[in-house]
């Protein structure tokens, strides 16, 4: 009986050992798939790699060259800061506007928890995927072709990535929430916007809050550019000065950008620091 134990057990490390080989294999044999289709792609891209790391001191020179000194008294123009107002604006109804979308429809995509896994969740689902295809940059052009130049095709393009992005994280948030509480409250004669109330909702608060804070983030990024499509905002004015070949302009209008962001990255963090 002891022999036949000890057979059975050598048979499991055996098949244990031969599994842990097999691993190791299919490990070096993806990596070196990935160091193939990396160097495949260098080649049928036609991206010399000797010019790949010797491009950047010319790059920094004609960068210098054009746009630098920037026209300091640029930032006088009226119509410039207008567009930073604009910009933030855009950032902020996109936002908004986007996130409260997101809610019902975070609750909706989830197929743990949906109220309707034939009707709400597929069609949840689609609204997400459509406005994660595509590009944000695609849509704005795509609203400014129908709805005319101006801040209106901003904002909409704004909230289309904004329920992009967050639907589907906060989607995912609520797939991993502990189901324990949902079956209390369920059990307990809970309809439906209870178990959303009382059982989601605080499981996901934190983790929300966390992800409209970088909706937020990303939203702002994107607004800075939607005019360079006439889609409002301070990007008009890159376009502009780019195309009237003023570049110290540009030049201004980009630190302009970047100071921007960086006004949104310290309003993100004081917010990031609140809430968790």
């Amino acid at each position: 009986m002891g022999n036949k134990v000890t057979l059975k057990k050598s048979d499991g490390e055996a098949l244990v050992m031969e599994i842990s080989v097999w691993k190791k294999v299919l490990r070096y044999i993806a990596v070196l798939l990935f160091i193939t289709f990396l160097y495949w792609s260098f080649q049928y891209l036609h991206i010399p790699l000797r010019r790949f790391f010797t491009m950047w001191g010319p790059i920094g020179y004609k960068f210098y060259q054009l746009f630098l000194p920037p026209d300091i008294g640029y930032i006088n123009n009226p119509k410039l800061l207008r567009s930073i107002v604009q910009t933030f604006q855009l950032a902020f109804l996109g936002t908004v506007v986007g996130l409260i979308i997101c809610v019902p429809l975070a609750w909706f995509a989830a197929i743990n928890l949906t109220p309707s896994k034939f009707i709400l969740y597929p069609i949840s689902r689609a609204i997400i995927i459509l406005s994660r295809s595509i590009y944000e940059i695609i849509w704005a052009i795509l609203f400014t072709m129908i709805l005319g130049f101006g801040p209106l095709a901003g904002t909409l393009t704004c909230i289309l990535a904004t329920v992009g992005f967050s639907g589907k994280l906060m989607a995912e948030e609520v797939e991993a929430i502990k189901m324990g509480p949902i079956e209390a409250i369920r059990a307990a004669g809970g309809n439906e916007f209870d178990v959303f109330l009382y059982g989601i909702l605080p499981q996901v608060r934190v983790a929300w809050a966390g992800i409209s804070i970088y909706s937020w983030d990303s939203t702002f990024r994107l607004a800075t550019i939607l005019g360079y499509v006439g889609a409002g905002g301070i990007g008009v004015y890159l376009r502009e000065t780019i195309e009237t070949l003023e570049y110290a302009k540009t030049g201004m209008t980009m630190i302009v950008i970047i100071g921007l962001v960086i006004v949104s990255e310290l309003i993100s963090a004081y917010a990031r620091k609140k809430i968790m």
